[in-house]
């Protein structure tokens, strides 16, 4: 293990190593190579590149990963940012932006969600909820406000561009390129290559000649 301190900036960088017990006055931590960390952190800043393990709480303001980064257990960040591959549990955080591909086993509250990319998650909770597809991605439960899916036009990818859900719920949703069984929502825009088994709606929606919806439910406003 190599340990590189700045006492200005109060950081340590790791490259490798299993740490039981990080510097109490580290407030910038910094992984560059094969690092597992297996105590609770309280951190300003996170920035991962390499392959990383929090096993234990990760609590800090900003989270940025380039790398393959695990975090096995609660992990409360203000800002994350992943443009590798990054796995989390269970998850609150203001705003998470993804290039890369992102996992969820649990749930993550966030108020706005940016991804490019790959995500496959069991519940995501968002205010504001924005998905370029640049692959095939995977939600159980999508519950938010505002919701856009996309294809991203930008990115070359051999992967089938789609987002498979169980339940989208949303107050305004604009679907395209997704799968789902059920949508429930106030405003429903179902755009193309959306195959959709039951949309529950409120107030308005509209359906893409290139869509297709089998079943079509008002429901009663509150």
């Amino acid at each position: 293990m190599i340990i590189e301190q700045a006492q200005k900036l109060r950081s340590i960088t790791l490259t490798n190593g299993n740490i039981k017990e990080l510097a109490s006055e580290c407030e910038v931590l910094k992984i560059r190579g094969s690092v597992a960390l297996y105590q609770e952190v309280r951190l300003k800043e996170i920035s991962t590149h390499g392959h990383s393990s929090f096993h234990a709480h990760v609590i800090a303001d900003v989270l940025k990963n380039t790398g393959s980064c695990v975090i096995k257990d609660r992990c409360e960040v203000k800002e994350i940012s992943n443009a590798g591959n990054l796995k989390m549990r269970t998850v609150q955080t203001t705003k998470i932006t993804s290039t890369g591909k992102l996992t969820i086993e649990q749930i993550l509250h966030a108020e706005q969600f940016d991804s490019i990319g790959f995500v496959l998650a069991k519940e995501i909770q968002a205010n504001h909820f924005q998905l370029k597809l640049s692959g095939e991605s995977k939600i159980e439960r999508l519950i938010t406000d505002e919701a856009c899916v996309e294809k991203d036009k930008i990115s070359l990818s051999l992967f089938k561009k789609k987002l498979t859900c169980k339940y989208i719920k949303g107050k305004n949703l604009q679907l395209s390129y997704t799968d789902a069984e059920i949508v429930e929502g106030d405003v429903v825009a179902i755009g193309k290559n959306c195959h959709i088994q039951t949309l529950y709606y409120k107030e308005s929606y509209t359906i893409s000649p290139d869509a297709k919806v089998q079943h079509i439910i008002r429901s009663e406003k509150e």
